[in-house]
C-alpha cells in the first residue's frame, strides 16, 4: 500500500535536540502521526550486546532510559493535541487556571 509523509521539525534553541512531528497518509485514507523528541545524547551506542544488557539493567533498577516517542493513530487525537497547543499558547499569566 502506498503512503505519503510530511513532517514538522522544531529544533531546540541550543540545537541539542528537536521535536519531530510526522504525518503519514495511506492511499486507503488512514492517517497516523509519529511525534518524537530526537536528542543526540540518546544514542550511546546501545546496539551492541553489552549496551543492550546495560540498558535492560537500568530499566530493572529504576534508572531512566533516555528515549522518547509518542505515536498517535487517527486524526482526532492529533487535532486535540493541536487544540491543546493553541490553548496553551493563548494562556497567559492573567488568566485563571482551569482544573
Amino acid at each position: 500500500m502506498k503512503e505519503k509523509s510530511n513532517m514538522i521539525v522544531l529544533p531546540c534553541d541550543c540545537r541539542c535536540c528537536m521535536l519531530v512531528i510526522e504525518k503519514t497518509v495511506w492511499e486507503d485514507g488512514d492517517v497516523s502521526y509519529n511525534i518524537s523528541v530526537q536528542d543526540s545524547r540518546y544514542d550511546h551506542n546501545y546496539n551492541t550486546v553489552w549496551g543492550r544488557i546495560k540498558r535492560a539493567a537500568k530499566v530493572l533498577f529504576g534508572k531512566p532510559v533516555s528515549y522518547n516517542d509518542l505515536y498517535l493513530e487517527g486524526k482526532e487525537r492529533f487535532h486535540k493535541l493541536i487544540e491543546d497547543m493553541e490553548r496553551l499558547e493563548a494562556w497567559g499569566y492573567t488568566e485563571e487556571t482551569q482544573q
